[in-house]
């Protein structure tokens, strides 16, 4: 069977073509025939808010649903901090949730076999250390007199929307995100530079560590001072708290490091190699960097209006759900794209399998050379050495039919 899209010859049985991801038997108008399938994971649509297939690429459902029991679970313990008024644990726990766990995902799937934790963790301790310096230059130091101001204007002390002071605002909630999101780029940048990972899913992981980190250590300096109190143990305004850990613990960082890892992966290019700094990298720039703008924009403004931490937290939630689309959208484009060049043109990825690989989707031999599963249609590009090693021999135990 020829693929109309690349013409390349696929098996009788193929529902998409194994070098470009096409659907073969869809009878949609859609580009590629996929009918909105999501080629890195075929179970959902493209357009679908799914948090886990998105920032965690190469996981398949079984496991993403253990990363989705586990982030469940030590939720729940750091709301029981909450609400148990220790504070200071449930800031920590809560900050740190989101980037531990990315970092037991990269090691969990070996995504670079020669030494993923080394690489991974160098980057978000860099990437913590410009946190802690640019939050202690802000928070601490230099400007810890604006953020005591906008803090009384946003009603601690008093204050109403008509004693917002413009200068602090424009501060915290313009200055300070822009500088974040070019520092939270600059371990990434490096690192997506060199040859053994300019994959653009390489890049994306990188944006999202390096944001999630910033995130967690932004959020200890900012919080600095409830460490500091006597008093381990609260029981007052445990209600606010919670809405405010709930936002510190998945909102904000998951802002960050999707806004970053959608520049990195522009950065990266769709394809082998790195496309660099182009007009293409620059419109994601400014994308992620304006996301940030409007969440802390949007949230220090909703502070001083009725039930303003709940309305803040909603207001991160959907700028969180266009960025996670927004990632979705890129890579599905950039996947399907490029390996319809690279058929044009005769050439093969490095990426592509080799004999004896098997789909960790759906369980299905993949032919040599593949770029997609033929049954699923899941891309290979999204495929970790240890899930299709795992596979693998899953299979040659008989465990498939």
């Amino acid at each position: 069977m020829a693929c109309p899209e690349c013409a390349s010859d696929n098996p009788d049985v193929a529902q998409f073509c194994y070098r470009c991801g096409h659907g073969l038997r869809r009878v949609d108008h859609s580009k590629h025939g996929r009918n909105n399938t999501y080629a890195i994971q075929p179970s959902e649509s493209v357009h679908q808010v799914a948090i886990i297939s998105t920032i965690m690429p190469h996981t398949n459902r079984d496991a993403a649903d253990n990363y989705r029991w586990a982030f469940l679970i030590t939720a729940f313990m750091v709301i029981v901090f909450n609400l148990a008024g220790i504070l200071p644990a449930a800031i920590v726990a809560g900050a740190f949730l989101i980037p531990v766990t990315y970092l037991v995902y990269i090691y969990d799937v070996n995504l670079w076999e020669e030494a993923p934790i080394p690489v991974i963790g160098a980057l978000f301790l860099f990437t913590g250390l410009l946190a802690t310096i640019t939050s202690i230059v802000f928070f601490r130091w230099v400007f810890d007199t604006s953020f005591f101001d906008l803090g009384i204007a946003s009603g601690e002390r008093g204050g109403g929307i008509g004693n917002i002071p413009i200068g602090s605002l424009l501060l915290f909630a313009v200055l300070l995100p822009i500088l974040a999101e070019v520092f939270k780029q600059i371990g990434p940048i490096f690192l997506s530079r060199l040859p053994r990972f300019d994959d653009q899913i390489d890049a994306l992981t990188f944006g999202v560590a390096a944001g999630t980190a910033y995130a967690a250590f932004e959020t200890v300096v900012a919080y600095a001072p409830v460490f500091g109190s006597h008093q381990l143990q609260t029981t007052q305004g445990l209600t606010a708290w919670l809405v405010v850990v709930l936002n510190l613990m998945i909102v904000k960082p998951l802002i960050y490091g999707t806004a970053t890892g959608i520049a990195l992966a522009a950065f990266s290019g769709r394809g082998e190699g790195v496309d660099g700094f182009t007009p293409s990298y620059y419109s994601s720039f400014a994308l992620a960097a304006a996301a940030n703008v409007l969440y802390w924009f949007g949230t220090r403004l909703l502070a001083y209006a009725p039930f303003g931490q709940t309305l803040g937290l909603v207001w991160g939630v959907a700028i969180l759900s266009f960025l996670i689309i927004r990632i979705r959208v890129m890579l599905q484009s950039s996947l399907l794209d490029a390996a319809v060049e690279d058929a044009a043109n005769q050439l093969r990825s490095s990426r592509a399998t080799t004999d004896g690989g098997y789909c960790p989707n759906c369980e299905v031999p993949l032919l040599p050379d593949a770029m997609f599963c033929i049954a699923c249609g899941m891309s290979v590009r999204a495929t970790s050495a240890r899930g299709r090693r795992h596979v693998r021999d899953h299979v040659a135990a008989g465990g498939v039919a």
